[in-house]
């Protein structure tokens, strides 16, 4: 294992300022249900209720 690897210091989503600022951009970028049907994907919910059914 690497030692330079950060490691969570705490149960937060983030852990500094630096961390959350990704976080948002990241978030900033999500598509939602709409323009993922654009795409013909299904949001992740549905995909597992769909393979229960078989």
């Amino acid at each position: 294992m690497e030692k330079n690897k950060k490691q969570p210091t705490s149960g937060h989503m983030v852990n500094d300022m630096e961390d959350l600022k990704q976080l948002g951009k990241q978030m900033e970028n999500m598509r939602d249900g709409q323009q993922l049907e654009e795409d013909d994907r299904i949001v992740d919910p549905q995909q597992f209720d769909k393979l229960d059914e078989k």
